[in-house]
């Protein structure tokens, strides 16, 4: 009889046991089918009404980051550097048809879609080797009008494509 009851207990804790293995697991599938939706979001988003399609943001991010470049260099230091920056950005503006608050509505929700924009940088780095290369064949064949001597509103944007 001892013997029955240790049997009875024992398989009494067996099933507690499973019971409590089965109910984890279903607790962590449960909890796996909540789950947010991943931080870095999707890797090809389309923009909303407003923002700039992938390819112009990419475009016009390229001359942004020529601009802030130059800046960084202070190639305007004997100049009124505000003046100059404010004058490169407008022609940025002017050449590419896109408002400073488009690009500013843009940055914002290309930033929040971190995915994205890894692609996004990397594009405008090769758009920004590119435009390297170029200029270094101008130099090379002596041509007139290259990328280096380009100053803000005298020679239009080479296309980045």
């Amino acid at each position: 009889m001892l013997d029955n009851g240790f049997r009875s207990t024992a398989e009494r804790i067996r099933r507690r046991v499973i019971r409590g293995r089965v109910s984890a697991a279903l607790l962590l599938v449960g909890m796996a089918g909540c789950s947010p939706a991943p931080v870095g979001g999707e890797a090809d988003p389309l923009p909303p009404r407003g923002v700039l399609e992938r390819e112009e943001f990419v475009r016009v991010m390229t001359e942004v980051q020529l601009i802030e470049a130059v800046a960084d260099k202070r190639i305007y230091r004997n100049d009124n550097e505000r003046q100059r920056l404010a004058e490169a950005y407008n022609d940025v503006w002017a050449r590419t048809g896109v408002s400073a608050a488009t690009f500013d509505s843009s940055y914002t929700w290309w930033w929040g879609h971190p995915e994205a924009m890894k692609s996004v940088l990397r594009d405008v780095v090769d758009a920004l080797k590119d435009m390297e290369v170029e200029s270094n064949r101008g130099d090379a064949a002596g041509e007139e009008g290259n990328l280096k001597n380009r100053v803000a509103g005298d020679t239009p944007a080479p296309s980045t494509e």
